[in-house]
């Protein structure tokens, strides 16, 4: 019964269509203690065109489903989870060039999100910050010259962030700082030309983080400094 009354009563649906529209925009919030919601938002465009999603969720809003499908070139979707959002789940699906995700979750726990992108020339941006905690993060990017950005920061801990990348031209930054402990990083690039780099720093300790390249021409770099502990990196260049 429970579902049935958040079919009716809590999906929010937004669609993005191109018939005569050159850029669309599409903004949702959902805040105040506003749960169990549903958000649906797809956007599709023919050509060099513009399409752009904001997605907000905040205040004590938990476990909401949000959706974003993207198709065509220079698109961006934003996503942020903050002051104790908890428990949400975000899928974005983004096909074509030159597209950006960008996600921010701060002061929030327990959030699930999800990151694809198909094609060349994209990028995407995670940010985790201001005491989050026990955060999933994965991203998978297929193309080439494709960037992934992932930095975990301000005390947030136990946070487990894959990133998936295949393509030639990658490039892949991880950072890890301030205080920010027990977190699980996973990077895998395959092809050639990659460039991956893991910072941890800060008083930032008992971290794992394992890089993965498979191809020629790949470059790994890790620093780790400011007092911080603990922390495992392997490295695995084939």
């Amino acid at each position: 019964m429970k579902k049935l009354l958040l079919l009716f009563a809590a999906v929010l649906f937004v669609v993005g269509a191109t018939m005569a529209q050159t850029e669309n925009k599409s903004s949702v919030t959902i805040s105040s203690g506003s749960d169990d919601n549903g958000v649906y938002v797809k956007q599709t465009l023919d050509g060099d065109e513009v399409n752009d999603s904001d997605v907000d969720i905040y205040d004590g809003s938990d476990a909401n489903d949000v959706y974003v499908t993207q198709d065509g070139e220079n698109q961006e979707s934003d996503v942020t989870i903050g002051n104790d959002g908890d428990g949400n789940y975000v899928r974005v699906t983004q096909n074509d060039e030159d597209q950006e995700s960008d996600v921010e979750i701060y002061d929030s726990y327990d959030n699930i999100v999800y990151v694809k992108q198909d094609g060349d020339d994209n990028e995407s941006d995670v940010y985790i910050s201001t005491i989050s905690d026990d955060n999933y993060v994965n991203v998978k990017q297929d193309g080439d010259d494709n960037e992934s950005d992932v930095e975990i920061y301000d005390y947030s801990s136990g946070n487990d962030v894959y990133v998936d990348q295949d393509g030639d031209n990658l490039d892949s930054r991880v950072e890890i700082g301030d205080g920010s402990n027990e977190n699980y990083v996973e990077v895998n690039q395959e092809y050639k030309n990659h460039e991956s780099d893991v910072f941890i720093y800060g008083g930032s300790s008992d971290n794992w983080v394992e890089v993965s390249q498979k191809g020629n021409y790949s470059t790994s770099d890790v620093e780790i400094s400011f007092g911080s502990n603990g922390n495992t990196v392997d490295i695995s260049q084939k």
